[in-house]
């Protein structure tokens, strides 16, 4: 008895998806996808990286991603518990046909404070953080006496935007400076005006540090708690360092980023927050952190309305990037206005 003939298929739908499920034997492609190290976006991740491989005729099972997962999940917590600005790259390269597979691998590069600054010293056109001093800062230190007989620590100095005017007025001025390429321009301006600043290469945090007890009147932190301290416990060690080095009567001045009224920051916001230089603290968080230091708060007040109103026209903004960065647009793209995050002045006594 003879079988009954198959019938071919004819149907053109079904011949394109059979030609296309054929169509990766051919598809060759390789790269590599870097991310900000930001635990709380690992989904978003793997699926971005499940659209990478898709594009290239490689679809994943579900299996398949799930280690895709694990691996990422792993790299993504070891690189931002190394440094806020760590990366987790993805390599991958389709094999040989006539095989439909890809290759890949996961690894995660630490980036540090001094990385991103020596890069900042290598591609970008000085002034790095503007050319005119902190009206905040020179407003504070003028209201502390004859610049004569006023101490200033500048911490975080960069490449000295506050430290030299202040220097240049009168006031003896130390600082200190974590980022080598920073320090450097530092002690290049220094010699090239004939200044008598110490410049200390180091981090305020570390106990080693040389500085002298009470041997300060005036301590400020522009722009450096806002970008580099990364949670509450490092802002309460600034006070107690700042307690042993203030005089009586001596002011802490810094700048920080402090949440709106209802807005309560998720892990997300504040990882990402960290990878884009401005870390969130809620005001909670800093009513208590100088609790059993002899501190008073003086004055809380908005960076970006202040400095408009007080930095004289021609020095207005300071950078491209300084009016969206204060008012909290470098971490939510909205107006100014809606954005629940703004950069704030401190000011705290030491009685």
């Amino acid at each position: 008895m003879v079988g009954k003939k198959t019938l071919k298929e004819t149907n053109p739908a079904v011949l394109r998806q059979a030609m296309l499920k054929r169509l990766p034997r051919r598809i060759a492609g390789r790269g590599q996808i870097v991310f900000p190290a930001v635990p709380s976006l690992l989904d978003h991740y793997v699926h971005n990286v499940n659209g990478v491989f898709s594009a290239h005729g490689r679809l994943f099972s579900a299996e398949e991603l799930g280690h895709v997962r694990g691996i990422l999940q792993k790299k993504l917590q070891e690189g931002f518990a190394a440094s806020p600005y760590a990366k987790v790259i993805v390599d991958y390269s389709t094999d040989a046909p006539p095989s439909t597979a890809l290759s890949y691998t996961v690894s995660h590069a630490v980036v540090t404070i001094a990385d991103e600054y020596d890069a900042w010293v290598k591609t970008r056109t000085p002034p790095l953080f503007g050319a005119h001093p902190d009206a905040k800062v020179t407003e504070v230190a003028a209201s502390l006496g004859e610049p004569s007989r006023v101490r200033v620590l500048d911490v975080g100095a960069g490449t000295g935007r506050n430290m030299l005017p202040l220097a240049e007025a009168g006031f003896a001025v130390d600082a200190v400076e974590l980022a080598p390429a920073l320090a450097a321009i530092l002690r290049e301006e220094v010699a090239k005006r004939g200044l008598a600043c110490r410049i200390l290469e180091n981090d305020i945090l570390d106990e080693a540090l040389d500085l002298s007890p009470s041997s300060y009147d005036l301590i400020v932190l522009a722009e450096v708690v806002a970008s580099h301290f990364r949670n509450p416990d490092h802002v309460r060690q600034l006070f107690e360092v700042a307690s042993r080095l203030l005089a009586p009567g001596g002011v802490l001045l810094f700048s920080v980023f402090l949440s709106s009224t209802g807005f309560k920051p998720d892990a997300l916001a504040r990882e990402l927050s960290e990878v884009m230089w401005c870390t969130i603290f809620t005001r909670r968080e800093f009513d208590e952190l100088a609790n059993g230091l002899p501190f008073k708060k003086v004055s809380d007040e908005s960076v970006f309305e202040f400095e408009r109103a007080n930095l004289p026209e021609s020095a207005w903004p300071p950078t491209g990037w300084f009016a969206e960065w204060t008012q909290g647009q470098d971490l939510f793209d909205l107006p100014p206005e809606r954005a629940p995050l703004e950069l704030r002045w401190l000011v705290y006594r030491r009685e």
